[in-house]
């Protein structure tokens, strides 16, 4: 595993961060929002370390998925023979382009393994935005929405809540919860629903031509 003093230098970077204030929470997080401004907040785990570091990030001139790849891969202190799994919490879906980001970052650093949630879909109609989703899924990407233990988590580790305010998260609608659900349900499927009808037509095709030959 990587050096104490390796762990000491990505604490430094990484533990040190300032939470959330609850009402930035609120309204980057609420599903029903359609804040323009995205915000991320992500945990890294290094080895078999049971200590995870935090912080949060948001757009800038670039997107924040972008923002967060370029600070990771810029840290000297990086061990590329170390796994390291990263849990993305974000307010909106990585559009496409993000999304081709992130699996060029991933297909560099085979050792890093990333879950993302997501409160709401990103301008989820654009077929190349469901496209970018279906690829982040087939490359091995875990996209998933939050539900209220992932609300809840956020809520305990990121966000500067009153003293003795700690259960009181925003109990945002369960519904909107379900139907964002199952739209990025439905978007994922199609792909599934392709790999099943090309291989279902080569192994007709397959037959086909076996009865041709020896009929």
């Amino acid at each position: 595993g990587p050096s104490k003093d390796c762990l000491i230098a990505r604490g430094r970077c990484l533990c040190f961060r300032r939470r959330i204030e609850p009402r930035e929470f609120e309204v980057f997080f609420d599903p029903r929002e359609l804040r323009k401004e995205a915000c991320l907040l992500y945990e890294i785990k290094w080895g078999t370390s049971h200590r995870i570091w935090r912080n949060s990030g948001r757009n800038t001139a670039n997107h924040v998925e972008l923002n967060f790849i370029e600070k990771f891969t810029s840290e000297r202190h990086f061990c590329p023979s170390v796994s390291c799994s990263i849990t993305w919490f974000l307010s909106w879906s990585p559009c496409w382009e993000c999304s081709k980001a992130i699996r060029g970052f991933l297909s560099q650093h085979p050792s890093v393994t990333l879950v993302i949630y997501v409160s709401r879909l990103f301008w989820h109609l654009d077929q190349q935005n469901r496209q970018g989703l279906r690829d982040l899924v087939n490359s091995g990407v875990t996209v998933q929405i939050m539900r209220v233990p992932e609300y809840d988590h956020c809520w305990r580790n990121f966000v500067n809540y009153p003293p003795g305010e700690e259960d009181h998260w925003p109990r945002y609608p369960v519904v909107w919860m379900k139907l964002y659900a199952l739209e990025l349900h439905c978007i994922i499927l199609v792909s599934y629903f392709i790999l099943f009808y090309f291989i279902l037509f080569y192994f007709i095709l397959f037959y086909f031509i076996r009865f041709c030959l020896f009929k």
